[in-house]
């Protein structure tokens, strides 16, 4: 049985997108979310202060694009959880095959969203 409760970030170069994430998984989940622009910030966050469990990432982001990210974090961290999304098709495979352990698709609904992120914090 877990004692603590999971830590979770989003990581997304979209600044509407990652705050009214954060937000909404924030009042549903009632947790504190962490919000990272690019994959580069969130790994320097990792490497200073390893306290985050899930990681829900864009994949298409400029410089490091979020399935570069994925394949960094799981290589460092692999005992992070990484929740990958994309509003373009065909990206799902590719996540899946570098260590995502979950995948959504933009648009999505928060009740997806915050079901999908309960699910992964139970097991």
């Amino acid at each position: 049985m877990k004692t603590e409760e999971p830590k979770i970030a989003i990581v997304d170069d979209d600044e509407l997108f990652r705050n009214s994430a954060a937000a909404v998984l924030t009042r549903n989940l009632q947790k504190d979310i962490l919000a990272f622009e690019s994959g580069e910030a969130a790994l320097e966050h990792f490497e200073k202060q390893n306290t985050i469990d899930i990681i829900l990432s864009d994949i298409n982001m400029p410089f490091m694009s979020g399935l570069e990210f994925l394949k960094r974090v799981k290589a460092r961290f692999p005992e992070k959880i990484c929740i990958m999304m994309s509003g373009f098709p065909g990206n799902e495979q590719t996540a899946m095959d570098l260590g995502a352990d979950a995948y959504i698709s933009k648009p999505f609904t928060t009740q997806k969203i915050s079901d999908l992120m309960k699910s992964l914090e139970d097991n």
